[in-house]
């Protein structure tokens, strides 16, 4: 039955003050929930599902976050196991299902798990993918018609078909950008371009045409966009009805903001900054590093998280987005030990956090005026890097 957690909150004209926490833990064994949730709840924000990979346990975990008038159910549901070390995770921009990707072992190749989801919720395997080379990163293309997969270790990118039934298919494009260290790979909005950011000594942000009706990739000409030396753009953000795109920058620290042009050159705008380092950058040591990045549905607001392997500076920062495509710091909040990845619910209620060291998931309302309230925080037991969110009322 797992566990279930009540936040319940009192409203007084359009700000909802504090709120009572009432824990009522189940069975589930390795979860535990904290207290300290204060937020301002939109009453008709929609429930959603989250799933989160949990690779040490080769398992999909399964949350369901309700949102309910004045109060909000969180329910542990159930775990999918996976035949293999799951990594990546991306979900169909028009289908109930999503793409997992497992870590070959030895000789074995990495392959991509098609999963479709039932009216209920629960997924199933509908079909298993040998993949041609190593993954990292992945993304659907903006019709959900190609798969794509970028490799961290060995600095390439691929596109895949995705047949009719969901299940991946043929490799149709493959592009070598790097020697490695090509950290995400993701469509424009319109579908007609794509970038590639690399992080640390291989710093660039290589741009790309797509054919959404080919797969086919073709260089820009200057195919790299030239980011400030060891910026190191990791994770990329578009502005859902403006020009823009954002990338949160791992070695910088901070956010840098793009003009896309009519003919997929990136054009800068501004490079923000969060906190100063501690020291330069040294290949092989640990340090701050940024992670990812996510903006609310309405473009208003946007979030960078921010690494610390060696202190105690963890935090997501929180920038306003203007309409020129310019940055505001808005405001910094301390979260668990090195959040790795971001997501904003859909009705932009709350910024989902997963902080992998801690094996903790975080949920933190935002705020009207984009800054973050307190955080519930529920124990998975599993040191999550990836999840994706899936709205209940598209099943």
């Amino acid at each position: 039955m797992g566990e279930r957690m009540w936040i319940e909150q009192n409203q007084k004209g359009r700000l909802l003050h504090r709120c009572i926490v009432s824990l009522v833990l189940f069975t589930w064994s390795i979860a535990s929930l904290s207290p300290g949730l204060c937020a301002v709840i939109n009453e008709g924000t929609d429930p959603f599902d989250v799933y989160a990979v949990d690779g040490s346990g080769e398992q999909l975990l399964h949350i369901t976050v309700r949102p309910n008038g004045n109060r909000v159910q969180v329910l542990q549901e159930d775990v999918l196991a996976m035949p293999g070390k799951p990594h990546g995770i991306a979900r169909h921009p028009a289908k109930s299902s999503c793409i997992v990707t497992l870590l070959g072992k030895g000789a074995e190749s990495p392959r991509a798990v098609t999963l479709v989801r039932s009216n209920e919720g629960k997924l199933s395997i509908a079909g298993v993918t040998d993949l041609q080379d190593s993954t990292g990163y992945t993304s659907f293309d903006r019709t959900g018609g190609y798969f794509l997969t970028s490799s961290y270790h060995d600095g390439h990118f691929d596109v895949y078909q995705v047949k009719p039934d969901g299940v991946v298919g043929d490799r149709v494009s493959h592009q070598q950008v790097a020697e490695k260290y090509a950290h995400s790979v993701l469509t424009t909005p319109v579908n007609k371009f794509l970038y590639v950011p690399c992080v640390k000594e291989f710093n660039a942000i290589y741009q790309y045409s797509f054919d959404e009706k080919t797969g086919d990739i073709q260089p820009l000409e200057p195919i790299d966009a030239k980011p400030p030396h060891m910026f190191g753009p990791r994770h990329i953000a578009y502005h859902p009805s403006l020009p823009y795109v954002y990338f949160s920058n791992e070695q910088q620290l901070g956010v840098s903001a793009y003009r896309i042009t009519k003919d997929g050159q990136l054009a800068a705008l501004q490079h923000a900054t969060t906190i100063p380092r501690r020291s330069p950058y040294t290949a092989g040591v640990r340090g701050m590093h940024a992670s990812d990045i996510a903006m609310t549905h309405d473009g208003k607001f946007l979030f960078l998280a921010l690494r610390d392997f060696v202190g105690d500076e963890d935090s997501v920062f929180m920038f306003r987005i203007a309409e020129d495509g310019r940055l505001s710091l808005v405001s910094r909040k301390r979260v668990g030990d090195i959040p790795w990845c971001l997501r904003v619910s859909p009705s932009d209620s709350y910024l989902l956090v997963t902080e992998s060291r801690e094996k903790t998931f975080a949920v933190l309302p935002i705020q009207q005026d984009g800054s973050l309230g307190d955080a519930v925080r529920m124990d998975w037991g599993a040191e999550v890097r990836n999840m994706v969110i899936q709205p209940l009322s598209e099943k």
